[in-house]
């Protein structure tokens, strides 16, 4: 059994990057670096991880950090933090924070989901009639990459975010070559049709992802609109493994 194990390890190995089955990245865990651009101006950095969540292998808890530049925080400073533990076989949403701090706004709120009663609880409020499986925008990312995402397919999923239940649509509009720091790669697009709960924003907005064409669908490019512009945050790097939730410093040009 161990030589049968190191067999299919060396496999996987020699396989290469492009080549590892999503779930099996998401097993091992996974770390993505973006550089991030508003009005097409370099803002900061941004990480996002998924990995078994600690304790509990039934469960993966998957994060997203976003954060301004030193230079660009000196007129506008953003730190958002996302983090959501999911069932690892449904990717249904089972506790769900954001804390925010943009500029002198801050938000911090956190939403734990009971899928045996159906319920959904935010700031002590209770929202019954929730369904199984139930996502938010940020397991809803993850939970594409494991789909189809052959051009022309459409899919719908129930989200819960900011204390509403909607039915999300996510259209895979076609195909785009994208040039990033992390390599060039051919991808499809995908619209998802956002009413509320934003990734990089807490705001209304049109959110685009182009995933890679391959077995893994990294998310290589997330482009949300928001009130002045857009938010983009590009690939940069791909780890395996989560050694720290925390963005990489950008190196900023003098």
């Amino acid at each position: 059994m161990k030589r049968l194990i190191l067999a299919i390890a060396a496999a996987l190995l020699l396989l290469g990057a492009e080549e590892v089955p999503v779930d099996y990245a998401f097993g091992s865990g996974e770390t993505l670096d973006f550089s991030l651009t508003w009005l097409r101006m370099s803002g900061g950095s941004a990480r996002m991880t998924i990995a078994p969540a600690a304790g509990d292998p039934s469960k993966l808890r998957i994060t997203s950090i976003a954060e301004t530049s030193r230079s660009f925080s000196r007129f506008y400073r953003v730190r958002d933090e996302i983090e959501t533990v999911v069932d690892r076989t449904t990717f249904s949403t089972l506790h769900y924070r954001k804390l925010l701090h943009e500029g002198k706004r801050n938000k911090d709120e956190t939403t734990v989901i009971d899928p045996a009663k159906h319920l959904a609880v935010r700031r002590g409020d209770e929202f019954a009639t929730v369904p199984t499986p139930v996502f938010d925008p940020l397991s809803l990312i993850y939970h594409l990459r494991r789909l189809d995402l052959t051009p022309g397919k459409v899919h719908r999923f129930p989200v819960f975010a900011d204390g509403k239940l909607y039915t999300l649509q996510a259209d895979v509009k076609g195909r785009a070559t994208l040039v990033t720091p992390a390599g060039t790669f051919k991808t499809v697009v995908v619209e998802p049709q956002m009413e509320a709960g934003g990734i990089f924003r807490d705001e209304k907005g049109k959110l685009t992802i182009w995933f890679s064409d391959d077995s893994r669908h990294l998310p290589v490019r997330i482009s949300s609109d928001v009130k002045i512009g857009a938010i983009t945050a590009t690939l940069r790097k791909v780890t395996n493994g989560v050694a720290n939730v925390e963005p990489a410093a950008v190196v900023e040009s003098k």
